[in-house]
């Protein structure tokens, strides 16, 4: 069996989740030490309630040159005592937890094209990696992490679904929403005319708030519902909502967000209920033009492989990096279906992402 592959089935049977990335970032540090890196910890755990922060692991270069790497360590819920199965060049879960290659499958590949880069023997660049925490909770790694402590002026993020080729160069800015109506209980078989109906209030907002495909730009949606009722004969008093909307124009993203705010106003207006709308600017949109220098070499790397890039859009760490700064392309690995139970793995794309990452060291 490839290396590669091994160290897979290793690393994924380490339980982990958002927040609770510790077993994993400790057999991280003592492979990455390994190899020769040094390794140290931030604080970004502290910063979402979790047990662990980033992994910054740096490698001295042998030459002039210096490349940075990114890949998140948490995975999304159902990713306790996953067991590998294969199929036809095809890596799945047993069928009842996910299979966590979003995203260790990104770390592996890193990993591998190091190994293989020090193996050669070859002069390298300093090689900087960023393994990351909460990125499936809200890129809350990404946003503690100081990339003033790299070198790097581009990173290569290793976190995206899609058989090997497929290259992130944009995503849309995503705002998350919280709507909260709080009314007034009152007896719904005695009195119900002196309670104030936060349900449905909440429903009346809504119901007119325009959601799905909004326009060309814009997507939104409110899936999330609750009240605070455990009975019927009340009347509720309080509902809540959470949802969010998408957006490649920061400012359609921003006006719809406003929108947001001041029609859930002009709903409770007059019925004596309160209304609160919190929205939180989790990432902003990026693009990163084809003729950028990151993703020629990217295209360059995969050319060298047989494949030919498909640039495309997604949603990842890269988006942070991008507002801060630091210019940041997505790169898938072969993983698809990530966050169900038909999450699956392709073989081939899966080892030949550690052989890109080799020729994005070698090229750096």
């Amino acid at each position: 069996m490839k290396p590669i592959l091994e160290e897979f089935r290793e690393l994924v049977g380490i339980d982990c989740a958002s927040g609770k990335e510790r077993m994993l970032a400790d057999v991280l540090k003592r492979k990455l030490e390994a190899l020769g890196f040094t390794v140290r910890e931030d604080e970004a755990g502290r910063t979402f309630g979790g047990d662990t922060g980033n992994l910054i692991a740096i490698l001295p270069g042998t030459r002039k040159g210096s490349v940075l790497f990114c890949s998140h360590m948490d995975r999304v819920k159902n990713g306790h005592g996953i067991k590998v199965r294969e199929k036809d060049g095809v890596l799945y879960s047993g069928g009842d937890t996910i299979l966590a290659a979003d995203d260790v499958s990104g770390i592996c590949a890193i990993l591998d094209g190091v190994r293989r880069t020090l193996s050669s023997g070859n002069p390298h660049p300093r090689i900087e990696i960023a393994f990351t925490v909460g990125e499936e909770a809200g890129l809350f790694g990404g946003k503690a992490l100081d990339l003033s402590v790299f070198q790097s002026s581009c990173c290569f993020v290793l976190d995206s679904p899609g058989l090997l080729g497929r290259l992130v160069n944009g995503a849309p800015g995503h705002v998350r929403f919280a709507i909260h109506v709080k009314g007034k209980p009152a007896h719904a078989g005695n009195e119900p005319e002196n309670g104030i109906n936060a349900a449905h209030i909440l429903c009346h907002i809504l119901d007119t708030l325009p959601d799905g495909r909004v326009n060309e730009e814009l997507v939104a949606n409110f899936p999330i519902l609750g009240t605070g009722n455990e009975s019927t004969n009340v009347v509720c008093a309080d509902a809540w909502a959470k949802g969010e909307a998408r957006s490649r124009n920061l400012e359609e993203l921003s006006r719809y967000a406003e929108f947001v705010k001041t029609h859930a106003e002009d709903c409770a207006k007059k019925t004596g209920a309160l209304v609160s709308v919190e929205k939180e600017l989790l990432y902003e949109p990026f693009l990163i033009e084809e003729t950028a220098p990151i993703l020629q070499k990217a295209k360059k790397a995969l050319r060298r492989l047989g494949l030919t890039a498909r640039v495309e859009g997604g949603g990842m760490d890269a988006n942070i990096f991008n507002a801060k700064g630091l210019t940041s392309l997505g790169i898938a690995t072969g993983y698809r279906k990530n966050h169900t139970l038909e999450e699956n793995l392709d073989e081939l794309s899966f080892i030949k992402s550690g052989r890109l990452v080799e020729l994005l060291i070698e090229d750096s």
